[in-house]
């Protein structure tokens, strides 16, 4: 490494010269830093909308969006961008303080200020309720906002950003009644309500439940109106089966409006140009001179669940299928869908760095092991895009299996991906023109139903690949005793083999292969204990338990094989490791451990003891990744010294329960599975194949105010690197993790560097492979 720092303290000139002449192409790799986020969630089910200026804000069931109608973009938002949850049920505008109520599904809000301030009011989500919180519509007047709730009606005062009333017991003689929406006209506020049409004037006393007026009273024979609206100087409600009544449209109070029927109301809004009714798959459009028209037809819009007008005059629908659906003229629509995996909903990732691709399975099981019958299939990650492979996308293929219950994959060194699924066996699949299904009665397939009659219970829970480019299969049916579920398949040959029985191997869950061959699996969580060490080719055997070893539990989530060859397992209880696993069978001197965080504030205590880890996984720099019920972490090799806490309140993490983690070794990303929807986080240990190329510099060219990180990719593994200035004089040294090494633009002293072009100098640790790479830092 000296050899090649002195080298180029001659060659810094010549480089110089090449980087301001020629070079800038280079140094345009990328735009972001590294330790960013970024969401993978799904913005298609949509179900709310507010305009606010410029803005469409969108909620949908599985994200909270928003469209600029000026650069025509949509943006995902988080508690990255200020946002207190997750979960948005309901929003709306309030045109008198130019704010936006956003309402969550345990009862937390949050109010956008028009200065982009978002203030949170939490009386709701930390008051202790009997029932749910549910809060399914909004509506404004006077600068206060009428909450319908699961159990009652909230008043928030939009300008002091609190809660001003809550109507709880309005209904006949102070029953409890549940509010579906409300709407305000002049003095007097309307509610449809499980006990009926109500209203009752703002001047009153409304707590009282004899304020307020019964004009429908809910009937069993009948379904209670559940929409309303004020449009002009009237009040429209829908009830299922009915036409929509107006009030204040005639001598009677309420009154039928033709031509408006429908077998079920989604909801109801006014605008400029009428009444926007959504039932019955249509959005119709009442204007002024009481005509009704279909503004979109069902193939535009086939769930729309929520309609408005723009100040602009454009529509745009909230759709369970398309999403946000802008059209100007009620014939040419346009769709707002991001790219995304079908659905947020997902049971495990697999990161593949031969291909560079990221699948997402849907799933799966339940803890219990109890099948999901989920239909979702799975989602592939590749250039930087998804697509989707699910019952409702696949072309139609004859014979083409149903994707039900995906539970795992690998891939083979070929690159061809094989399926588990929690009930339709084993896929081979290279396409949905090409695959291969193996189920209970496939010919020459060894695996079981747990229901011998019915093969469409044909449970697959885990698969491995060896060295030789076997796939091993975990068959769990632990209803068939003394019947082994453990294979292996050779695509080669297209054959398989079954592992002698061994107690317990009908009730398998997890697999890992390690270096020497052996396989160690989890017994199922449901009657399971611990785990087996088994050696296919001597049929040697070891089990493992909190009896006999350090496992923290016998309930065991994950494992995983390391760099070094170590196997990690994570259990309900924490993490162990078994290092060099070539002595499993050597006694029982030769053990489970768990690690003592040695650095830090925790030094002492055991890493992660007591935490519930669902998922283990393994960087470039061997460091370890854990996904429990409090977060992400990341632990160094040894996992003896803590080194970041990913939570819902300092990342954007949808949920603190992490489902599944994997790291894509060729670009470093960290792929995050919560129950809540799926994220990555750009990592900073990548592995690097073949001759180093360190061309991957991002962001590059880079400002003196940046605060981010700069990472530099495709170096030598775990080799050592040296900044300099470009007349050789060192400025930061530091080990890269992987291939990759990150630079907070600050030298030895935590000082941050001068404007001016940066080398980067690495090599291995026998000082070969040696390359430059070069920052640009620009004055601001």
């Amino acid at each position: 490494m000296n050899r090649l720092l002195r080298a180029c303290r001659w060659s810094g000139l010549v480089l110089l010269l090449f980087f301001l002449s020629g070079g800038s192409a280079a140094l345009a790799q990328g735009t972001a830093g590294y330790g960013d986020w970024q969401l993978h969630l799904p913005n298609n089910r949509a179900r709310a909308l507010a305009e606010a200026g410029n803005r469409i804000y969108v909620a949908t069931e599985d994200a909270f969006f928003f469209y600029d109608k000026e650069l025509n973009t949509t943006q995902l938002l988080s508690r990255r961008d200020g946002l207190h949850d997750v979960g948005v049920s309901a929003l709306g505008y309030d045109p008198t303080t130019k704010q936006v109520l956003v309402a969550y599904r345990n009862g937390n809000l949050d109010v956008l200020a028009a200065d982009g301030s978002i203030i949170n009011i939490s009386d709701i989500a930390r008051k202790p309720i009997t029932g749910g919180k549910t809060i399914s519509h909004i509506s404004f007047s006077r600068g206060r906002a009428y909450l319908s709730c699961s159990f009652g009606l909230v008043v928030v005062d939009m300008a002091k950003r609190e809660i001003r009333d809550t109507y709880g017991n309005i209904g006949p003689n102070g029953v409890p009644a549940t509010i579906f929406a409300t709407a305000v006209l002049d003095n007097t506020l309307f509610a449809a309500t499980s006990m009926g049409l109500m209203r009752g004037q703002l001047t009153d006393n409304l707590l009282d439940y004899r304020r307020w007026t019964i004009d429908f009273a809910a009937s069993s024979g009948s379904t209670p109106y559940r929409t309303l609206a004020t449009q002009g100087k009237n009040v429209y409600a829908g009830r299922d089966g009915g036409a929509v009544l107006c009030y204040n449209c005639g001598s009677q109070p309420w009154q039928p409006i033709p031509s408006t029927y429908a077998g079920q109301y989604v909801s109801l809004s006014g605008a400029a140009a009428g009444l926007l009714i959504i039932g019955e798959q249509k959005v119709l459009l009442r204007k002024s001179d009481n005509s009704v028209t279909q503004l979109l037809t069902t193939a535009q819009v086939p769930f729309a669940q929520a309609a408005l007008q723009s100040t602009e005059g454009a529509y745009y629908v909230a759709d369970l299928v398309k999403g946000l659906v802008k059209t100007a003229d009620g014939r040419q629509a346009e769709s707002f869908m991001t790219n995304a995996p079908a659905y947020a909903r997902a049971f495990s990732v697999l990161a593949d760095a031969r291909t560079n691709t990221v699948d997402i399975f849907g799933g799966g099981y339940f803890d219990r092991y109890v099948q999901q019958d989920w239909l979702g299939g799975f989602s592939e990650y590749k250039d930087g895009r998804w697509t989707s492979f699910t019952n409702d996308n696949v072309p139609p293929t004859p014979g083409l299996p149903r994707f039900k219950d995906i539970t795992r994959g690998v891939r083979t060194p070929d690159g061809t991906l094989y399926i588990a699924t929690y009930g339709n066996g084993l896929l081979q699949w290279q396409g949905p023109d090409n695959y291969k299904q193996f189920t209970q009665g496939t010919p020459g397939s060894p695996l079981k139903s747990a229901i011998l009659a019915a093969p469409n219970y044909t449970r697959i829970t885990d698969l491995a690949t060896d060295a030789d480019g076997n796939v091993w299969v975990v068959n769990r049916h632990p209803e068939l005793k003394s019947t082994s579920g453990l294979h292996q398949y050779a695509p080669a040959s297209n054959t398989w083999r079954t592992m002698p029985y061994f107690a317990g191997f009908e009730n398998l869950d997890r697999i890992v292969i390690d270096n020497n061959g052996f396989v160690w699996a989890s017994q199922s969580r449901k009657d399971g204990i611990g785990l087996v060490a088994y050696d296919p080719k001597d049929q040697n055997i070891r089990y493992f338990s909190t009896g006999n070893s350090e496992l923290p539990a016998d309930e065991i989530y994950d494992l995983a094989k390391d760099r070094k060859g170590d196997i990690w397992v994570a259990t309900a209880k924490g993490i162990a490791y078994f290092s060099d696993p070539s002595s499993v069978f050597g006694g029982n001197s030769y053990n489970f451990q768990q690690p003592i965080i040695r650095r830090g504030i925790s030094s002492g205590y055991r890493a992660l003891l007591n935490e519930v880890v669902k998922t283990v996984a393994v960087d470039g720099a061997n460091r370890k990744w854990f996904g429990t019920e409090r977060g992400l972490w990341l632990f160094s090799e040894d996992a003896d010294e803590g080194l970041l806490h990913f939570t819902t309140e300092n990342s954007p993490l949808p949920s603190n329960n992490i489902v599944d983690v994997e790291v894509n070794d060729r670009t470093g990303d960290v792929f995050v599975i919560t129950d809540a929807g799926v994220l990555s986080y750009r990592g900073s240990a990548s592995v690097t194949e073949g001759k180093p190329d360190c061309a991957k510099v991002s962001p590059n060219p880079v400002r003196t105010d940046f605060t981010g990180q700069v990472g530099i990719s495709g170096l030598a593994n775990n080799g050592v690197v040296k900044i300099t200035d470009v007349t050789g004089k060192l400025v930061y040294q530091t080990k890269a993790n992987g291939g990759t090494v990150v630079w907070d633009l600050a030298d030895y002293n935590g000082r941050k560097v001068q404007s001016g072009v940066y080398l980067v100098l690495s090599a291995d640790a026998d000082g070969k492979n040696g390359c430059v790479s070069k920052i640009a830092v620009v004055e601001k």
